[in-house]
């Protein structure tokens, strides 16, 4: 180890090398996310169908809107969200179009994306996630289990 520290031209050696690692393998990771990124938006931002649904019988539509993230998309079929921000981690909706969440029904707002298998729940804020092309998201008024935070999907 001494031999090692006496050769300072070696450890500058290791130091750099080390740091292009890093440098390397962070590049390579953001290079993903970017291609990632422009694979699922086409290049522009996609049309897709949108819904909210109250929960009490009342569903509507909002076929061909534009948006690049889901947000986008909620403010340009014109609807009137409201919603907390949580920094970095994003948007937590608490109303759409005056009807607010419920503590007290245990009746909150969440986003589902139609899949071969039928709804599924979606796994990020909405001013996060990027939409894609065709795509059929939903707003669902749904009722939240108190004991496991589950979330009843869209019928």
């Amino acid at each position: 180890m001494t031999a090692l520290l006496k050769n300072k031209w070696i450890l500058a050696t290791m130091v750099v090398l080390c740091l292009a690692i890093v440098a390397f393998s962070a590049f390579g990771y953001y290079y993903y996310q970017y291609t990632d990124l422009v694979d699922r938006i086409g290049g522009a931002p996609g049309s897709i169908n949108l819904s909210v649904d109250y929960a009490n019988g009342t569903r509507q539509w909002f076929n061909g809107t534009i948006g690049a993230t889901l947000y986008d998309a909620m403010t340009q079929a014109g609807w009137n969200v409201e919603a907390t921000s949580f920094g970095v981690m994003g948007l937590y909706v608490t109303s759409i179009n005056g009807v607010e969440e419920s503590a007290e029904d245990s009746k909150y707002w969440s986003w589902w994306t139609w899949t071969e298998y039928g709804w599924s729940h979606g796994g990020s804020a909405c001013d996060k996630y990027i939409v894609s092309a065709s795509e059929s998201i939903i707003w669902y008024y749904s009722y939240s289990n108190t004991t496991t935070w589950e979330m009843t999907a869209p019928p």
